[in-house]
């Protein structure tokens, strides 16, 4: 995938995150599954505790941390999602973890509690891979000040997509207010998606409906894995409703 100009039909990423609880084997059994499921790509998350959170607050940083991969497991994952022919994305959520990624992913992905990091995104641009950016949290004035930022360095927009997101876990349907896919899709010329924190799967049925072209989606192997938040908010393999996304 050199741009998202090029989608002939929505893109699903399967949102793996911390679903894997710093389990590697956990990590490879939800590539696996994403792959059976339908998803197009696999996300997760790559960070390094001590960079943001202090070592005093000792009951967080031991939480946090727990979830962590190694460095060379995610080299490892990197490779295994290419053999199954799925995107490898990751969402760094700090600047050694974005350099370590440079070479590793096909696509970046810019959280929600770091869209007005523009170091980070302007690192992140730097290596010309395609940009996505959740759009939590934003008003539409901030959204254009990214796109104003990203065409500032030179940034090729047509690797950039954003996703409509509501930063909540998980989300009210009648909190999503989807109808944004739509007025984004008609104010800004970049490719607009969905990050989808609703339980079920209904909500990114509808995001398709008012054009989408990607839809990001929390998976996980057992909803009730653990009492891990992001758990309750995903699909599992036996929803078999990736397959339908994929019809769209």
């Amino acid at each position: 995938m050199n741009n998202f100009k090029n989608l002939k039909r929505t893109f699903f990423i399967a949102e793996l995150g911390n679903n894997h609880e710093g389990n590697y084997k956990n990590a490879i059994k939800l590539i696996d599954h994403a792959k059976i499921s339908g998803a197009d790509a696999v996300k997760f998350q790559t960070f390094d505790t001590s960079l943001f959170i202090n070592k005093s607050e000792k009951k967080r940083f031991k939480k946090l941390q727990k979830f962590e991969l190694t460095k060379k497991q995610f080299k490892k994952l990197s490779i295994y999602s290419k053999k199954k022919k799925l995107k490898f994305i990751s969402t760094p959520l700090d600047l050694e973890s974005a350099k370590f990624l440079s070479n590793l992913v096909d696509v970046f992905k810019i959280s929600s509690g770091d869209n007005n990091f523009f170091e980070l995104i302007e690192f992140c641009a730097r290596f010309k891979k395609p940009l996505i950016i959740s759009t939590g949290m934003l008003a539409f004035d901030e959204i254009k000040k990214i796109i104003k930022f990203l065409k500032k360095i030179k940034f090729p927009i047509n690797k950039l997509a954003l996703l409509h997101c509501v930063s909540d876990y998980p989300v009210d349907d009648k909190e999503a207010n989807l109808l944004s896919i739509k007025f984004l899709n008609e104010k800004l010329k970049v490719t607009i998606g969905y990050s989808d924190h609703s339980v079920g799967g209904e909500a990114s049925l509808v995001a398709i409906g008012l054009g989408a072209k990607i839809i990001e989606k929390h998976f996980t192997l057992d909803n009730n894995f653990s009492n891990f938040r992001d758990h309750k908010l995903s699909l599992n393999p036996k929803d078999n409703r990736l397959t339908r996304f994929k019809t769209r």
